[in-house]
């Protein structure tokens, strides 16, 4: 009997597997849970490392396989159902589930090609080309450019700030003077300036805020290719998200114990007041100006201060939101500490489609990555490392910079491993991979005591 005598509609449907059958080749369709549960940026996914085929057997008990968009053989798929042994319908028919695949990639078409629109027509120019290429300079190498252009961005932000808390409008040729540099970092290596800006995020206390969001702005417009002028106004957002604050009695802002409604009303009004400070000064766009207006309204219509609902918030306003609130998970607050870079990408994930809209998401975590830049990981092995550079095409596996060996013991030489280049899999003694992430400063690690040391092509 031929396959498609067996399974006629076979070609028209999926079928279901057990994760511990997962081969090679097989187009996973579907899962059993939310994919907003599991680490995976892509919904919907061709297998083709074993790393993928791990995270699968970790998050799932079975999955469902689209055999017309599998490269494995239809006759290899139907084996790996019959394996499982499941005596329910293998099927579930597709034609619900491809016409929502099919409204949620032409959301995501809509949404990149209306970001292509912010770039004006013509040649695209070397920095454009270097986002789309990749990193032209190493970690190692940018290091100390990153950490200049952090350094510079915060003594002109402090001086900013000074000035607006005196009534004065904001100096836009000393805000031009911090974005720049850091512009010219991210365009070379974003890796470094990210790593750095995750750590002296221990140390700036309130300003770290406006530069994290500023760089985090930059990354993902980076990865979307926009031209300078377009990460300026990213840079430039970014940094003045919150500048509403400094008109906030310190008293509200700093208390360690829950607000009563009206200090959260108070609170709230930072947004108000960022407008206002900004648009006393006739050089912001509306652009800047949308970022700060919006950037905690959210996207099922819960947030303020007008309560706007999904595409009415102007896409600056999507992006300034998405890059806040990851900026506020992982920065400690006076009720809470800090939440690791990997939970923090998990948590957005799991906000996709309700507070945010699912592709500014998505291009928000494929250009940060799974384990941020700068982030403290444990491997399966139970070893300790730092997360120091993304790697573009798998983002499961990244370079890291070993620091604790299995017995959480300082390591004899601390190595770069690129994920990428050792096995995937448990059968091999060599296999790595990333379980869990931690806090910053977790075993008394501090990142800056690594990240003038790096050697060789990191």
């Amino acid at each position: 009997m031929s396959l498609n005598t067996e399974f006629p509609a076979l070609l028209q449907k999926r079928i279901k597997v057990d994760t511990a059958n997962i081969e090679m080749g097989m187009f996973i369709a579907q899962l059993d849970r939310s994919w907003l549960e599991t680490p995976f940026v892509e919904r919907g996914f061709v297998v083709s490392k074993q790393d993928e085929v791990a995270l699968l057997r970790k998050f799932c008990t079975h999955v469902y396989v689209d055999v017309e968009r599998s490269s494995l053989s239809q006759k290899k798929i139907l084996k790996a159902h019959k394996r499982s042994g499941s005596l329910s319908d293998p099927f579930t028919k597709t034609f619900i589930g491809r016409r929502r695949q099919a409204r949620s990639a032409g959301k995501l078409r809509g949404f990149l090609n209306f970001l292509r629109k912010l770039k004006p027509a013509g040649r695209a120019n070397a920095e454009d080309q270097r986002a789309g290429l990749g990193s032209s300079v190493s970690t190692r190498h940018e290091a100390p450019q990153a950490a200049a252009a952090f350094g510079l961005a915060c003594e002109h932000v402090r001086e900013i700030l000074a000035d607006v808390k005196k009534g004065r409008r904001i100096d836009i040729d000393l805000l031009q003077g911090a974005v720049d540099p850091m512009i010219d970092s991210v365009l070379r290596n974003p890796d470094a300036l990210a790593w750095y800006g995750a750590l002296r995020k221990r140390e700036e206390g309130a300003l770290s805020f406006s530069m994290t969001t500023a760089i985090w702005a930059l990354i993902l417009g980076r990865h979307l290719g926009f031209e300078r002028h377009r990460l300026t106004v990213l840079a430039m957002g970014g940094l003045l998200l919150d500048i509403g604050n400094v008109r906030i009695p310190r008293t509200i802002g700093m208390k360690k114990g829950p607000l009563n409604e009206d200090e959260h009303d108070m609170m709230r009004m930072h947004v108000e007041y960022g407008v206002d400070i900004v648009k006393k000064s006739s050089a912001f766009g509306d652009d800047v100006i949308d970022m700060v207006r919006y950037h905690h309204e959210r996207f099922d219509g819960s947030g303020y201060p007008n309560g706007l609902a999904g595409t009415d918030i102007p896409v600056y306003g999507r992006i300034s939101g998405v890059i806040d609130c990851y900026d506020a998970i992982i920065s400690a607050k006076p009720y809470r500490g800090p939440k690791c870079a990997y939970d923090a990408v998990r948590e957005l994930n799991q906000l996709a489609g309700t507070k945010f809209q699912p592709e500014v998401i998505e291009q928000f975590v494929q250009a940060l990555g799974m384990f941020p830049t700068g982030s403290l990981v444990e491997l399966n092995t139970g070893e300790v490392a730092l997360v120091i550079a993304q790697n573009r095409e798998r983002r499961l596996r990244p370079n890291l910079l070993m620091i604790l060996d299995e017995n959480k013991q300082p390591a004899q030489s601390n190595n770069i491993l690129a994920l990428a280049k050792v096995p995937d899999t448990g059968d091999s003694r060599k296999a790595r991979w990333v379980v869990g992430g931690y806090d910053v400063g977790t075993f008394d690690i501090d990142p800056k005591d690594y990240f003038f040391g790096l050697k060789g092509n990191a």
